[in-house]
């Protein structure tokens, strides 16, 4: 009877092994990041150039949900008076660029449904309504850095494609961040938004290094 008990007990510990193997492996398959590029995606669904009056916005992973949003002209303005004190260097234009990706997050959110987006969504929730995985994360971006180029707020960088990291075949997984290329020097700078909660500046980081499986200690 004891052994029929022990048998019983491993078996029990399998399937609850098994059942979250499965689980995990559903999450995984379900968010964007995992199956594919951004770039694929922002081709596939169709993203248009972006105006201030106009621009799309990705959500619910994979850019599953197309919201198009405008900024009105006060708040727009609001982003603009960050730009107020000329920046000299690239490294300042940069850390510009990170607190306008911010307050654009901010004011888009109420309006999307995604102000309470969380840091690096999908690992931790199920409910992709109203979240954004590496995907939304870095098509959104790479449109905001383009209203802010058209502006004339970004003068020592040009936009680069959105970069992806990872290989399915050692399941390291799959990650895209929007980028800015410094032309000076012609290195690239990956602007990751996915770690930080909505609102919070994004991340800016050699690519290089992003590359490699940079995370943010915090």
């Amino acid at each position: 009877m004891a052994m029929i008990q022990v048998r019983a007990i491993r078996l029990q510990t399998k399937l609850k092994l098994l059942i979250h193997i499965a689980l995990v492996a559903a999450l995984f398959a379900a968010s964007g990041c995992a199956y594919t590029t951004a770039e694929r995606v922002k081709a596939s669904v169709g993203v248009p150039e972006p105006e201030i009056a106009l621009f799309s916005h990705c959500s619910s992973y994979g850019c599953n949900k197309i919201q198009q949003v405008s900024f009105e002209d006060t708040e727009w303005m609001s982003v603009s008076h960050i730009f107020d004190t000329p920046v000299k260097t690239a490294e300042e234009e940069r850390e510009t660029i990170s607190k306008a990706i911010a307050l654009m997050e901010k004011i888009v959110g109420p309006k999307t449904g995604t102000s309470d987006d969380i840091a690096r969504s999908w690992m931790l929730t199920f409910m992709p309504q109203g979240q954004l995985d590496c995907i939304d994360e870095s098509i959104n971006t790479t449109t905001y850095l383009n209203l802010l180029l058209k502006a004339g707020y970004i003068n020592y960088h040009d936009i680069g494609q959105i970069a992806i990291r990872g290989n399915k075949l050692d399941f390291m997984m799959l990650h895209n961040t929007a980028t800015l290329i410094e032309k000076d020097s012609g290195r690239s700078y990956a602007i990751d938004s996915w770690y930080r909660a909505n609102g919070n500046p994004p991340d800016i980081v050699l690519l290089e290094e992003w590359l490699k499986g940079w995370k943010p200690e915090s």
